[in-house]
């Protein structure tokens, strides 16, 4: 009887002490994701997107030269229409860029300029809670030109 105490303690040990080497130890410690970066470059000189937005390559087009830099590039996004109005708001100033006017009714119509380019940032809900920006902007690159236009523009 005395053996089958001291085998039943035997196992019993045994038992714990594998237990223990089981879930004792640490988990195995996974390398930290990057962060996301918040802003997203755009092939626009001085234009970026916030990184919840993606550029619809199937309607956007961009024009480059030496000399010029244009077109219309089209993003979409979970975001709301104010957050995006606001980011630009700052984005923009940020860069350099003046806002000349804009237009809200249902959407919102945002313009900006600056010596060398001008851009329309047009921004609408789409179904399903997206949001649609178009960024129509004109730049010519190098120095500003100084004076009126030939035109008057």
């Amino acid at each position: 009887m005395r053996k089958w105490g001291l085998l039943m303690l035997v196992f019993f040990l045994a038992a714990c002490t594998a237990r223990s080497q089981g879930t004792g130890g640490k988990a195995p410690v996974s390398p930290a994701t990057p962060p996301t970066p918040v802003l997203q470059p755009t092939e626009l000189p001085d234009l970026v997107l916030p990184s919840e937005m993606k550029i619809d390559r199937d309607r956007t087009l961009i024009v480059k030269t030496p000399t010029y830099v244009g077109g219309l590039l089209v993003a979409r996004g979970r975001v709301t229409v104010d957050s995006l109005v606001k980011f630009f708001e700052r984005q923009m100033l940020a860069r350099g860029w003046e806002e000349m006017g804009r237009i809200q009714y249902k959407n919102m119509l945002l313009a900006f300029k600056r010596p060398n380019g001008s851009c329309f940032i047009y921004i609408s809900e789409t179904s399903f809670g997206n949001v649609e920006v178009k960024i129509w902007a004109s730049e010519t690159l190098g120095a500003p030109p100084q004076g009126p236009s030939p035109t008057g523009y």
